[in-house]
């Protein structure tokens, strides 16, 4: 029973509170909006008035003058109109009121105010008066009193409504919620003495966790809400296994950099000793490039460990020809698998040379892990097919095999950090690093599948953007950036047109064409951020832009078609 009253007084409370709050708005209203409205209507009216009533008055015949006040007042919205003679006495009085009252009240009122508020006869009243002057001088002027009482008693009126409704609607708001609630605190009580018991067996797996937390002991009125409460702790339990994860990554990141350190000394004595082996020429390249290969992925396993940032940073994409590079890798596979008959790993390219904006060691780690992948997908014997191509400004690669497949509820989710497939023990980086960089490079990267029939993977990257010879166009606020770029771009034979505003580029993008190479900065200023630019480009039809920036690919990777490069000239040597 205490309970409820402090439930019905805290509504009561509430309500008393809004109504005050309307009230106000309500007086605030009626006393500087309605008011200062009417004023200046009333004001407006008498000043249109003035003119033609005076003249009138004064052509009127002694008859005449009572059909002047019909004309010129209104009862119940005026309490008086008088004429004033040009010394300002009164020599006409038109009102519905004790004239004698009425006179009494005006000669006690100032005469020297054009405008003011004034009571007459205990009337509130809005005093105009205006002078009608001609070429003689002064003809007269005219005095209306316009009444406030209708307004007041519209204002009266509409509280009384006002408040009659908002007692009932507190009276009766406060019933219901306190039937209300007393209806809710019974099953709440019942599902708090679950809770003490999960709490006194606490800690609980996940599964058990949610098998004895049951909301539907708590009845409908609370089921959404702790529903949310149940859904939010579970959450909390999968947080706490992905922290206890990353700090398995981190333990491995930290093993991975320490035997990078400790077989680079071995890997240059192998290399040293390879260069005196007596081998056919072919196979002393292979194993150049191999131990090369594998010194330069300990040196960046090093480099990220020590100083992630400035790793990210010094990886850039450049144009390179995409074939020489997937058939080192190959070779290496080939050769790693010589022994085993029935392992096929066959490589097509078309004619010609391909190029794309890649990181090399990147490109050739990401491949490696694929094939290794398609690999391990055999029984026995199978056949690892690589393809390379380009179609209609793209680049294809693509990595088949005919191995096992992958099952469909796993393929959605590959790719992802952390998911794997057939590994045991696997972390799922390899194809997580993949995707994450063929997307940084502004690719597309997809795996399909058929369970029992193989896998593909398909990878889609734009071709080397702004030929020499071509035309590109760049956007950046930095002096020594537009003219690094023009000088690079002049030795190249590119025609560059560098804009250092937004404004001023976006004016020069109404003439260019759709597939014009376009090299934006991320910082430009004033808080406006290139990348923001690039969308609106890319909705507009631009196909080829490009983030020119010191920031790592990772920062646009919510935008998997936008290429990323550094600040240097995409035709600087040793980018083409």
């Amino acid at each position: 029973m205490k309970t409820d009253f402090k439930l019905f007084l805290t509504v009561l409370l509430i309500s008393l509170g809004l109504m005050a709050g309307v009230f106000g708005y309500e007086y605030y209203d009626f006393m500087y909006v309605q008011k200062g409205r009417l004023s200046y209507e009333s004001v407006h009216l008498a000043y249109q008035v003035t003119p033609p009533a005076i003249k009138e008055y004064l052509r009127a015949s002694e008859k005449e003058k009572g059909d002047f006040c019909k004309w010129v007042f209104t009862p119940g919205k005026m309490v008086y109109v008088s004429v004033l003679d040009p010394q300002g006495k009164m020599v006409y009085l038109c009102t519905d009121k004790n004239r004698e009252a009425v006179t009494a009240d005006i000669e006690k009122q100032p005469r020297h105010a054009l405008i003011g508020t004034q009571k007459i006869i205990g009337i509130p009243v809005l005093i105009a008066r205006h002078h009608v002057l001609s070429n003689k001088g002064k003809l007269g002027s005219l005095e209306i009193a316009f009444s406030w009482l209708p307004l007041h008693n519209e204002f009266n009126k509409k509280m009384k409504i006002f408040f009659l409704s908002f007692g009932l609607f507190a009276a009766v708001l406060g019933v219901l919620l306190v039937y209300r609630v007393r209806t809710v605190l019974e099953p709440l009580s019942k599902f708090a003495a679950s809770l003490k018991e999960i709490e006194a067996e606490w800690p609980l797996s996940q599964e058990e966790f949610q098998r004895r937390l049951q909301p539907e002991k708590a009845g409908p009125e609370t089921k959404p809400v702790l529903e949310a409460l149940r859904t939010s702790l579970v959450k909390l339990l999968e947080h706490q296994e992905a922290l206890r994860k990353s700090e398995e990554l981190a333990s491995l990141g930290k093993l991975s950099a320490q035997v990078a350190h400790d077989i680079r000394s071995p890997l240059a004595a192998l290399g040293a000793a390879a260069k005196g082996l007596e081998m056919p020429e072919d196979q002393r390249k292979l194993v150049e490039g191999a131990v090369s290969r594998m010194q330069g992925i300990a040196d960046d396993l090093l480099q990220r460990y020590r100083a992630p940032s400035a790793a990210q940073a010094a990886a850039k994409p450049a144009a390179c020809a995409l074939a020489g590079l997937i058939e080192q890798v190959l070779s290496e596979k080939r050769l790693q698998h010589k022994d085993k008959t029935g392992i096929k790993i066959e490589f097509n390219s078309a004619p010609g040379e391909i190029k794309a904006l890649v990181e090399p060691k990147e490109l050739q780690r990401l491949l490696s892990n694929l094939v290794n992948n398609s690999l391990e997908a055999f029984d026995k014997d199978g056949t690892v097919s690589v393809s390379l191509s380009a179609v209609d400004g793209k680049v294809l690669i693509e990595v088949k095999d005919n191995g096992k497949g992958i099952p469909a509820e796993i393929l959605a989710k590959l790719g992802q950090k952390g998911v794997t497939h057939g590994k045991a023990g696997g972390t799922g980086l390899g194809l997580y690093h993949a995707r994450t960089s063929v997307e940084g490079w502004g690719g597309s990267f997809k795996i399909k599948s058929v369970p029992g029939k193989g896998a593909t993977v398909l990878i889609e990257l734009p071709c080397q953007p702004a030929p020499a010879g071509g035309l590109a166009v760049l956007l950046d606020d930095d002096s020594l950036v537009h003219m690094n770029w023009k000088l690079a771009a002049k030795a190249a034979g590119v025609e560059l047109r560098a804009y250092k505003t937004p404004e001023d580029f976006a004016a020069a993008t109404e003439t260019l064409s759709k597939d014009a190479a376009i090299y934006i900065d991320s910082d430009l200023g004033k808080d406006i951020k290139g990348e923001d630019i690039a969308k609106d480009l890319r909705e507009k039809g631009f196909t080829d832009i490009t983030m020119a920036t010191g920031h790592g690919s990772e920062k646009f990777s919510r935008l998997p078609w936008l290429k990323v490069t550094g600040k240097e000239p995409p035709w600087a040597s040793g980018q083409s």
